[in-house]
């Protein structure tokens, strides 16, 4: 794998500055990288860059070389799943209901309840909108394939829920976890001590949210790392042993799993009492459980596509 040179990125930053043209005419469209036959260019970059201000407001007082790192690995992460996804679909695309769905989910906070309303959300904050439709078919269209590849080796074991659920009823209340999380994967012990020093450095320096989105491997990285409120029993044996130490606004230390290596950090607690509703509660662990082992899943068939890519730069 190949880098940009110095040079390239410093005229890149200068592109790419608090100076953009009003019109796109007037920036300069030059190709950046080549991933097999996708390309990514200035233009690309600078479009990038605006939806993630845009979605997520907390990078704006990134510096430009960040706000570069993070829109090009977010680039890279949708140009990979795009290429795989060819192997198995004609077009990139999705019935306009199950868009609407995504964007209702992930961006509740912007009151859109309309594919005309989403759009026009777009063209007001500057946003090409094919390019950002695009970006969320190519996730509605990922997790499909994940689902159809990966759903008949999940493996939940429902009767150990359910004595779980049984034990907690008895308990008078139970913790809930706010969390986040960074993932990265490693193919040494040099290169896993060169990226766990780089993430700590970046987590101190522009705090664990923009760390995520600058090298977290999971899809999460988007919104920051946040994987949103958990109950503390549903969470895995090693991560439920880890979280159960940390306070508020601490972070662990890397732990192993089946996608490479994830760094939790707890964001807030709540108590909770436990649910009289048996079958609703054993249901409500099951989804959680079986989206658990689908994105376990999904950052491992990442990986090893990503692992076969080559990026040149131009």
């Amino acid at each position: 794998m190949y880098f940009i040179n110095k040079l390239g990125l410093l005229i890149i930053l200068i592109l790419l500055s608090d100076f953009y043209p009003k019109n796109l005419n007037a920036l300069e469209n030059k190709i950046l990288f080549k991933l097999e036959n996708e390309i990514i260019t200035t233009i690309d970059i600078y479009e990038e860059i605006k939806f993630l201000k845009i979605f997520n407001p907390r990078i704006k007082n990134l510096s430009e070389k960040e706000l570069f790192e993070i829109s090009k690995n977010s680039i890279l992460r949708d140009k990979i799943k795009k290429i795989e996804l060819l192997n198995f679909v004609k077009e990139i695309k999705v019935n306009d209901k199950f868009l609407l769905s995504l964007v209702k989910t992930k961006y509740s906070n912007t009151g859109i309840n309309s594919l005309e309303s989403f759009e026009e959300y777009l063209k007001s904050n500057n946003l090409n909108v094919n390019i950002v439709k695009e970006k969320f078919y190519i996730e509605l269209i990922w997790n499909d394939l994940i689902y159809q590849k990966f759903n008949p080796q999940i493996s939940i074991d429902k009767e150990k829920i359910r004595k779980q659920i049984l034990e907690n009823s008895q308990k008078t209340s139970l913790r809930e976890l706010l969390i986040s999380e960074i993932i990265f994967d490693v193919t040494n012990k040099t290169d896993f001590d060169t990226k766990y020093k780089k993430i700590i450095s970046d987590i101190k320096k522009i705090g664990f949210q923009k760390a995520a989105l600058k090298h977290s491997n999971s899809d999460t990285a988007s919104t920051g790392g946040l994987i949103g409120w958990v109950k503390e029993d549903n969470l895995n044996k090693n991560v439920k042993e880890v979280t159960s130490k940390l306070m508020i606004n601490e972070f662990s230390k890397p732990i192993r799993s089946s996608s490479g290596f994830i760094i939790i950090k707890i964001e807030d607690v709540k108590e909770y009492e436990p649910e009289l509703d048996l079958e609703r509660e054993i249901n409500e662990v099951l989804k959680f459980k079986k989206n658990e082992q689908l994105n376990q899943f999904s950052n491992m068939y990442f990986n090893k596509i990503k692992k076969n890519l080559r990026l040149y730069d131009l």
